[in-house]
This record gives structure tokens, sequence and C-alpha cells, in this order.
């Protein structure tokens, strides 16, 4: 731990058991800073610098999971923490995470099964056996709201908790494009066929290390048809009477429903 402190402050994404810790009886929730570290001066498995955001010097850090922890901080289970911390500071706390998990599941080589070490200043780690360079991995992924009149195609998989249901999605397979992936995936799924696909925007999805890519499409043809592996109910809603739609603010897929919601509202 360093000697003095600066006066820039510093903002620390520190993890245990998969658990954000955030300042406890903080309204904006607060993390960690670098006065708060030298007090409890913790002993991390593994840290990085992450960045700047919103002008702050940002780190992430894991704690061991039997570490006590001091009583002014709170293990925030992480969907709960992403809801709390909202658009502001969503990114940098998904970063954290997907760091940390980057790091802790490479510490061997996939190629030739010896250790790799942190390249410093990156987010690299480097077998120096056979001179693999490991990187935090992408996975691409698409969600599509599909428009029928005023009606949107919604669909419940068997994982999601009761009464709950969502949007087609997917993730993107080697060698296909991401408009690909949306046609395949609405096919492969319900049955169906859908035109004019358009993007919408983008989200940072760190279940494990997913880039959601949102698009809304109107429908072409076809019955639907589920794929009862991957779905158990699919239909057709109208935007007054959509079923157990997501309640998270963050959500890609609750922006584009709230979109479609009030597209209709305003031309009824």
């Amino acid at each position: 731990m360093r000697s003095s402190l600066p006066d820039i402050p510093e903002y620390w994404f520190i993890f245990q058991n998969d658990r954000l810790l955030l300042m406890k009886n903080s309204v904006p929730a607060r993390f960690p800073d670098l006065h708060w570290l030298s007090r409890f001066k913790p002993d991390f498995l593994r840290q990085y610098k992450l960045g700047i955001f919103n002008t702050i010097d940002c780190f992430c850090a894991e704690l061991d999971a039997r570490a006590a922890l001091p009583d002014e901080v709170e293990p925030v289970p992480l969907r709960k923490a992403f809801e709390i911390l909202g658009n502001d500071w969503y990114a940098a706390a998904a970063k954290a995470y997907s760091v940390i998990n980057w790091d802790k599941n490479h510490q061997y080589c996939g190629r030739c099964g010896h250790a790799t070490r942190h390249k410093p200043g990156t987010f690299e780690r480097v077998c120096d056996t056979c001179g693999l360079s490991l990187y935090p991995r992408i996975s691409p992924s698409i969600i599509v709201l599909i428009q029928k009149d005023d009606k949107i195609l919604m669909s419940r998989s068997p994982h999601f908790p009761p009464g709950a249901f969502g949007l087609i999605a997917g993730f993107v397979e080697v060698g296909e494009s991401i408009e690909d992936a949306v046609h395949r995936e609405v096919k492969e799924k319900v049955d169906i066929q859908i035109k004019n696909l358009r993007y919408f925007g983008s989200q940072s999805w760190p279940f494990p290390d997913s880039l959601m890519i949102g698009f809304t499409a109107e429908y072409a043809s076809g019955d639907i048809h589920i794929d009862r592996q991957e779905i158990e109910a699919a239909d057709w809603y109208r935007y007054d009477n959509l079923p157990g739609r997501p309640s998270s603010s963050i959500s890609i897929a609750k922006k584009l429903i709230d979109y479609f919601i009030a597209k209709q509202s305003q031309s009824s």
C-alpha cells in the first residue's frame, strides 16, 4: 500500500464470491476508495487498473472468499449491484467483473498447459513457454424485438424466473455475420421469417462475457413453432398486454420493449 494518499480520488471495484463490495448506507452507491484501503489493508488475490471513468481512476480486485469484511462495506450480488449503480457506473463495474474473471480463468495456457504471467500495464497474460497471449474475451450475442402490427413476439426460456418473458436472443456463431445470427436464431427458436432488420443499440453483459447487440425487425412470414429445447412458450402480445417483461433498468431487453411501448402509445 502506498505511503501517502493522493488528492485525486480512486474507486475500487472489489469482488468477493462474485459479489461487489459497496459502502453501506450510501446514497448514491459508493465504492471503496484509497482511504478505505489504507485502513483495511486487504490482501488481494488479483488486481488491475481499469482506466478512468467519469474522471475518476478506477481499479478492480478480488478478495479471498474467506476474508473477513469490515462493517462499513456490504457484498452485493452482481445483478442487484448493477441495478443499484445504474447507467453511470454499470460499464465500469461490468468491465471490472470481466477482467477479474478473465485473469482467474487464464492462470494456465490452454495450448501447452504451463503457467501464464500478467504483462504489466496491459490486459494480457503471456505464456513464456509457447508464446501464446491471452486477452479478455468478448462473446457477441444478439437480441431482437420482432413486431407484427401492434404486437411483439415474446418468449419464455425454461431457465427464466417464474412468469418472466423476454425477446429472442442468442450467441453469434463462428463464421457468420451479426445479421445472419439474428435470422438464424429467430428461425431456429420460433420458425418464422423476419424483414427490415435495424440496429437498435448494444450493451456489455458480463454473464459471463457477452456483448449484447440489439435489433428491431418486422414479421415477414411463417407460423410459430418453438424449439422446445430452448423455448417453452412464445406468442404475439399487444403493447398494452405484455407478459412478465424485464424489470431491470439497465437491460437492453427492457430498453427495446420500452421503445416499442412508447412508439405504439404515441400512435394509438
